[in-house]
């Protein structure tokens, strides 16, 4: 009989659909699984003594266990919109700092809400996707916070890598002690740490705000992704922007590239390519910045009365600007999560022809992600 480790290697691991977000490493009572940059591997073999356990399995955001209930029990708000799922109310938004939009090159609304909640002792710690030296961060605070885009780490920038930053989130509660970390991440991420709360893992008491990144997919090769860029003449390190409308849109300073998504998708993650959530349905605020907007401005999602919360304080205390959307960006928005839903009942479909087989998670996010 297969413990935890044995049906995730069978289900996820072996057909390489795993996105490295760390959550199982995270959940291991005894240490046994180490995500690397490029790989998830058993550090012992664990079968044996722990044939009961399966954590690992039932907080991967790619099986079936305790999805169904993650959606009847995060999923609410009085409106929802296709692709969006639920939500109590959409903005745009940014951050009201000009030098964090400079450093998140985007709204750097994740990061002002970050520093809002930990200000304002709503939060202790936060765990983000991308680091950098604290000494680029204009604000003084309490505790530590890197500033992170808000949208990272996906297509719509520069770090296409796989983040497995859900690793770090129980380390976090260990290490510090932290009584109220906030989670900011790609869709993945925010459903292996829903898992994890009704899985009633020891560390999920302390887990504060989920921030959604929007996500298309990860890639899984920067080098291929670079062979692409200079048979057109440009060279990864000069790029300066990457946006994603029906093309995916790469800028740098001699030219503006824009390539159909078909084009983009042998170097997406395999594991990438099966996700439907493009928005983080799990997340209390989703952010994005999409076609619509200006470079400094993100779409806002606050999808939970925690997040509701979050945002009306960071409002009131001056730390982030909203206004209205524009019309046409709700309906862009829904547009890309359709057309990542669509290639991703395609991909599966191709699977089951190759013997692989769906994920288990797939049809329940196919009914669920409208």
């Amino acid at each position: 009989m297969l413990n935890g480790y044995g049906n995730l290697k069978r289900e996820i691991i072996t057909p390489d659909l795993c996105t490295l977000c760390g959550a199982c490493e995270a959940a291991c009572p005894i240490s046994a699984i180490d995500i690397l940059p490029d790989k998830n591997v058993q550090t012992f073999d664990c079968s044996s003594d722990f044939e009961s356990c399966h954590i690992c399995h039932e907080v991967c955001p790619h099986t079936a266990p305790n999805l169904e209930e993650a959606f009847n029990s995060f999923t609410k708000g009085q409106y929802a919109l296709p692709g969006i799922g639920p939500f109590i109310t959409m903005k745009a938004a940014r951050s009201s700092f000009e030098d964090i939009r400079d450093i998140t090159r985007s709204g750097g609304v994740a990061t002002t809400l970050a520093i809002c909640g930990m200000e304002h002792n709503l939060l202790d710690s936060v765990v983000s996707s991308e680091t950098r030296d604290l000494k680029d961060l204009p604000l003084p605070m309490k505790g530590k916070i890197q500033p992170v885009s808000d949208y990272l780490p996906s297509m719509f920038s520069y770090s296409f890598h796989p983040a497995a930053v859900a690793k770090a989130y129980d380390s976090v509660v260990k290490g510090y002690s932290s009584s109220r970390v906030a989670f900011i991440g790609v869709p993945c991420h925010m459903t292996a740490l829903r898992k994890l709360q009704l899985f009633g893992h020891k560390s999920s008491d302390q887990l504060g705000f989920l921030i959604g990144q929007f996500c298309l997919w990860s890639i899984s090769s920067i080098g291929s992704l670079s062979l692409l860029l200079e048979e057109s003449g440009v060279r990864f390190e000069e790029v300066e922007d990457i946006s994603v409308s029906d093309k995916f849109v790469v800028k740098s300073k001699a030219k503006t590239l824009e390539f159909p998504l078909n084009a983009i998708w042998k170097n997406v993650r395999e594991g990438c390519k099966t996700c439907m959530d493009f928005t983080g349905y799990f997340s209390d605020i989703s952010v994005g910045r999409v076609e619509g907007l200006s470079w400094d401005w993100s779409v806002l999602i606050v999808r939970s009365k925690q997040g509701e919360a979050l945002l009306r304080a960071a409002e009131e205390e001056g730390y982030v600007e909203t206004v209205k959307l524009p019309h046409a960006v709700p309906e862009f928005v829904g547009s890309l999560a359709s057309k990542k839903k669509e290639l991703a009942k395609q991909e599966v479909e191709e699977d089951i022809k190759r013997g692989i087989g769906a994920p288990g998670a797939f049809r329940i996010m196919e009914k669920n992600i409208r």
